[in-house]
C-alpha cells in the first residue's frame, strides 16, 4: 500500500507576505499550453478588507522538506469574501498575454514580426509590453523550437501568447520519422519570476523520472482506450496506417501546394496519434514536482498500460492532507480546440 508524506505545511505568501491562516485549495498545471491555475480558501474575514486583486501570490508545497522556491506563482484575478473565508483564484503570468484581455499583437503589413521565430517574438513581445516596470514573465530560459518556425506573413490580431499557441502546434521534430516529437510551452519556477519556457516532448524511450506500482507511490488509476487516427485524407490521395483492426478513424491535415509534402505531413500526424492511444489518470502519493512532459512508468497488471507515459497534466489538492492527480499521454482537450 502506497503511504503518504506525513511532513506536509503548504503555504500562502500575497505579496511576500505569509498568510498565517489556515487554507486549502488546489493547484492545476492544465497541459496544452494552458495557463496554470491556483484555488485556495484562506479563514481569515478580516482580509477581506485588503486589496488583494492583482496582487503576486506564491504557492510552496512543503511537502516531505521546506521549499525554497515556490511551486506556483500568479496573479489574483478573483476574490470572493463571506463572512467566514475568502476564496482566492489565481493564474500564472500568461494570463497577460492570453484571451481578450492579454496584450494584443496585432500583425499587419506596416508593423509585424517577420522572420521573428516564435521564441523571439515572446521574448521582444514581452520585454516591450509587460515586463516594462517590473518582471512578471522571466525570459532568461526561452530558447526555441528546432525547427525553427517563422512568424513571416502571419497577419492578423490575437493575444500574443495565442499567437505562439497557435504557431507551435504546427511545429514537429520529426528526425525520427517512427516517433515524431512536438513542442509546448511551459512555467519554471524560479527564485525571480517564474520563467516561459519551450519543450520539447521526450521519447517515450527515455529512461522514466519516477515509476509508480501499488507498492511504491501509486494509489489508485484509471484509463480510457480511444481509437486513434489511422488514416489521413490529404488532396489526390489517402495515408492507411497498418490494418486499423480498431476501425477506421480518419484525421485531416493542414495541405500545402506539394503532393509529396502533403502525404508526408499525413505520415507524421498520423504517426504522432498513434503514440499516445489511452488516456491514463493516476492518484498518487508521489510525483508532486513533477513537470509536464515528464516520463514516467506504471507497473501495472494490466498489460495495455504497464510501461512508459508522458505526464501531460498535474492537479494538487491540498489542505487537512494532499494529492496528487496526473494525467498521462492524452493532452487534454480545450475547447478552443474547436473554434476556429
Amino acid at each position: 500500500m502506497a503511504q503518504a508524506n506525513t511532513y506536509q505545511q503548504p503555504r500562502i505568501y500575497i505579496d511576500n507576505k505569509e498568510i498565517l491562516s489556515d487554507i486549502k485549495g488546489s493547484v492545476n498545471f492544465a497541459g496544452n499550453n494552458q495557463v496554470n491555475k491556483l484555488r485556495v480558501k484562506i479563514s481569515n474575514p478580516d482580509m477581506q478588507m485588503d486589496a488583494l486583486l492583482h496582487k503576486k501570490i506564491q504557492f510552496f508545497l512543503n511537502n516531505g522538506s521546506i521549499d525554497s522556491v515556490p511551486f506556483f506563482t500568479g496573479i489574483i484575478t478573483n476574490v470572493v469574501p463571506s463572512d467566514k473565508q475568502i476564496d482566492i483564484d489565481a493564474s500564472d503570468p500568461r494570463f497577460l498575454i492570453t484571451g481578450k484581455d492579454g496584450f494584443e499583437a496585432n500583425l499587419t503589413d506596416t508593423n509585424n514580426y517577420d522572420g521573428y521565430s516564435i521564441g523571439a517574438f515572446l521574448h521582444s513581445f514581452i520585454t516591450d509590453k509587460v515586463n516594462v516596470n517590473k518582471t512578471y514573465i522571466g525570459l532568461d530560459m526561452l530558447s526555441d523550437t528546432n525547427p525553427i518556425k517563422s512568424l513571416t506573413g502571419q497577419r492578423g490580431a490575437r493575444a500574443a501568447y495565442d499567437w505562439g499557441r497557435r504557431l507551435i502546434k504546427e511545429v514537429v521534430d520529426d528526425d525520427n520519422t517512427l516517433e515524431p516529437l512536438t513542442f509546448f510551452f511551459d512555467m519554471i519556477e524560479n527564485y525571480t519570476a517564474p520563467q516561459l519556457v519551450i519543450k520539447k516532448q521526450k521519447s517515450l524511450d527515455t529512461i522514466p523520472s519516477m515509476i509508480f506500482s501499488y507498492s511504491d507511490g501509486l494509489i489508485s488509476y484509471k484509463y480510457t482506450r480511444r481509437t486513434p487516427a489511422n488514416t489521413a485524407v490529404y488532396p489526390d490521395g489517402t495515408f492507411i496506417y497498418s490494418s486499423r483492426p480498431t476501425g477506421n478513424s480518419v484525421t485531416k491535415i493542414k495541405t500545402s501546394q506539394d503532393r509529396a509534402k502533403n502525404r508526408e505531413l499525413a505520415i507524421r500526424d498520423v504517426l504522432i496519434s498513434q503514440n499516445s492511444p489511452d488516456e491514463i489518470t493516476i492518484k498518487t502519493s508521489k510525483g508532486y514536482e513533477l513537470g509536464l512532459g515528464s516520463i514516467v512508468r506504471l507497473n501495472v497488471t494490466e498489460d495495455d498500460i504497464s510501461g512508459n507515459h508522458r505526464v501531460v497534466s498535474k492537479n494538487i489538492t491540498f489542505g487537512s492532507g494532499m494529492d496528487c492527480t496526473l494525467k498521462l499521454n492524452k493532452e487534454p482537450v480545450k475547447l478552443s480546440d474547436y473554434i476556429q
